[in-house]
C-alpha cells in the first residue's frame, strides 16, 4: 500500500543520490582545473630555454647599424661615421654638444724651480677637473699620466738630468673630456756638457763628451779661418775624430745634442767653444807644469818663443792691469798652447779684501784677457799666495799654487833658479817663477829645453789635471798633481 510516508522517502533518497552526483561532478571539475593551471605553471618557468626564444632578430639588426660598425673601427667597410653620430644614435645629442663646446686648457706653461717642474694653465668653463700627462724621452719615449687635480696647476718632481719632458692637459667634468691642450715641453741639460780631447799618434784629434740621454745624434762644429764656426759632422755617438788638423796647431769646437719632440721638430742646444792643441801628450810619461806669474812684461815674449821652439807649453797668470800693454806676448802665448790665467787686476792680496772687492779684482782681469784670446781664465793663482775662506768662496774658480817655489823674485839669481828647478822637480809639479824678471827669463830659456832632455812633458795647469785625473773644482786649492791611482 502506498502511503505518503513512502512516497517521501522515495523522493528524499532520489534527492539524495543526485546531490552526491553534482557534488563529485565539482569536485572532479575542480580538481581538473587545478591540475591544467599547474602544469601551466610549470611550462613557462622553462620558457627561456627554448630555442625560439634564444633568437632574437631585433637584436641582430641592431648590431648591425652604422654607427655600431663605428664603434668597432669597421672604417674599411664604408658604413663607419663619425663618433659624434654614435653617441646621437644612444640619444646622447646633449653630450655630442657639450664635448664640442667643451675647450682644451690653454697658456699651459713650465716654470723650472728648485729642479722641479711647475705646469700651469688657465681656467676651464665647467671643468672640474684636469687630468696632466707626460712625455718622457729617455732612450725612449714614454707616456704618463702624472695624475689629476682640480687646481691650475701641478708639480712634476721626477726630473732627471738629460732627459726631455713633454706635457699636455685635459679638462674633465667627470664624464666628458676635452681635446689635449697643447704640449710644451723643457730639456733638462746633462749636469755638465764639456769638451775633451785626446791627440792621437796619427795627428787626430779626438773630441769626447757626456752622453745625453735623450739625444737623437751630436753635431760638431769647428771655428774656421773666419772665425765662423761650420758643421762639421753629425754623429750618434758621443765621440768623434778630427783627422784634418796639424800638430802644434790649435783648433776650437762647439758640440750640440740633438733632440726630436713629439712633433717632430728638432730641438738642439750647443755646448761652449773648447779650444784644443793638437799635440802628442803621452800620459803615461812625466809631466811638469811651468807657470809665471805677474806679467805679461818685457820678456815674456821671448819665454814663449823658447817653448814654442821645443813644442812645450807653460800656464801665465798675468795681471789686469798689465795686458794692455803686451797684448801680443798673451795673444802669442795663447795660439801656441799656452794657458793665460787670472792673477788679480793689480796685485792686490786678496785676503785682505771683501768678497765684492775681489770678485771685481776677478772680472775686470777676465774683461781684460778675453778681449785678447777670446776666453775667459778657468783658473787663478792668489798675488802672494794670500788665501782664506772669503777668497775661496769668491773667486769663481779653482785656485792653483805651486810644489817649486824658485824664490827668482827674492835672490834674481839665474843659476839659483835653474837649480831649484833641476834639483826638485818630478813628475806632477807645478813650478812657480816670474816673467818679469831678467835673470829668471835667462834661467827659463835654460830650463825649458834642459827638463825636455829629461823626459819631462811642459803641459800647462789645465792639461796637467787632465791627464793625472783632476777634474779642477771652484774654490778648491791646488798645489801639486801627481798622478792618480789607477790612472
Amino acid at each position: 500500500m502506498i502511503t505518503l510516508n513512502g512516497i517521501l522517502k522515495y523522493y528524499y533518497a532520489k534527492i539524495e543520490r543526485n546531490v552526491r552526483s553534482i557534488v563529485m561532478i565539482a569536485i572532479v571539475a575542480f580538481i581538473s582545473i587545478w591540475f591544467i593551471g599547474f602544469k601551466a605553471q610549470v611550462s613557462a618557468a622553462v620558457i627561456p630555454a627554448t630555442p625560439e626564444v634564444k633568437a632574437i632578430p631585433e637584436t641582430k639588426e641592431v648590431s648591425a647599424t652604422p654607427a655600431n660598425s663605428a664603434t668597432s673601427g669597421n672604417a674599411a667597410s664604408g658604413d663607419a661615421v663619425p663618433t659624434t653620430e654614435i653617441q646621437t644614435a644612444t640619444d646622447t645629442s646633449a653630450a655630442t654638444e657639450q664635448v664640442s663646446a667643451f675647450p682644451s686648457p690653454e697658456n699651459v706653461e713650465i716654470t723650472v724651480k728648485s729642479g722641479k717642474h711647475i705646469i700651469s694653465w688657465d681656467k676651464v668653463s665647467g671643468a672640474k677637473q684636469y687630468i696632466i700627462y707626460k712625455k718622457v724621452t729617455t732612450d725612449e719615449v714614454k707616456l704618463i699620466k702624472l695624475g689629476t687635480t682640480t687646481k691650475l696647476k701641478y708639480t712634476d718632481k721626477k726630473i732627471k738630468a738629460g732627459n726631455l719632458y713633454e706635457y699636455f692637459v685635459v679638462a674633465t667634468d667627470g664624464t666628458l673630456t676635452s681635446e689635449p691642450s697643447e704640449t710644451v715641453y723643457n730639456m733638462v741639460g746633462p749636469d755638465s756638457f764639456e769638451l775633451t780631447d785626446i791627440f792621437t799618434k796619427k795627428n787626430k784629434i779626438k773630441i769626447k763628451w757626456p752622453e745625453v740621454t735623450a739625444a737623437k745624434s751630436y753635431v760638431i762644429y769647428k771655428k774656421n779661418a773666419s772665425g765662423k764656426y761650420k758643421k762639421l759632422a753629425e754623429v750618434a755617438k758621443n765621440t768623434y775624430t778630427d783627422a784634418k788638423v796639424k800638430k802644434g796647431e790649435k783648433y776650437s769646437y762647439k758640440v750640440s745634442y740633438v733632440v726630436e719632440l713629439s712633433n717632430g721638430e728638432k730641438l738642439e742646444k750647443k755646448s761652449k767653444a773648447y779650444t784644443f792643441m793638437a799635440s802628442s801628450i803621452d800620459p803615461d810619461k812625466k809631466m811638469v807644469a811651468l807657470t809665471f806669474d805677474d806679467g805679461p812684461g818685457m820678456y815674456t815674449q821671448e819665454i814663449v818663443d823658447c817653448l814654442k821652439k821645443n813644442d812645450a807649453r807653460a800656464t801665465f797668470f798675468v795681471l789686469g792691469c798689465n795686458v794692455d800693454n803686451y797684448k801680443s806676448a798673451v795673444k802669442n802665448a795663447y795660439d801656441i798652447g799656452c794657458e793665460i790665467g787670472n792673477h788679480s787686476y793689480d796685485h792686490k792680496i786678496l785676503s785682505y779684501l771683501s768678497s765684492g772687492q775681489i770678485a771685481k779684482q776677478m772680472a775686470d782681469t777676465d774683461v781684460k784677457i778675453k778681449k785678447v784670446t777670446g776666453e775667459v781664465p778657468t783658473i787663478m793663482r792668489c798675488p802672494g799666495g794670500g788665501v782664506n775662506k772669503t777668497v775661496q768662496n769668491s773667486v769663481g774658480k779653482p785656485l792653483i799654487m805651486w810644489s817649486i817655489d824658485t824664490m827668482d823674485w827674492k835672490t834674481r839669481s839665474t843659476d839659483k833658479t835653474i837649480s831649484c828647478v833641476m834639483n826638485n822637480v818630478s813628475d806632477g809639479d807645478i813650478v812657480l817663477m816670474h816673467d818679469i824678471h831678467a835673470p829668471t827669463k835667462r834661467a827659463a830659456l835654460s830650463i825649458i829645453p834642459a827638463l825636455k832632455k829629461k823626459g819631462y812633458q811642459l803641459v800647462t795647469v789645465s792639461e796637467l789635471a787632465k791627464y793625472r785625473g783632476y777634474k779642477l773644482q771652484k774654490g778648491s786649492i791646488y798645489r801639486r798633481l801627481k798622478k792618480k791611482s789607477g790612472k
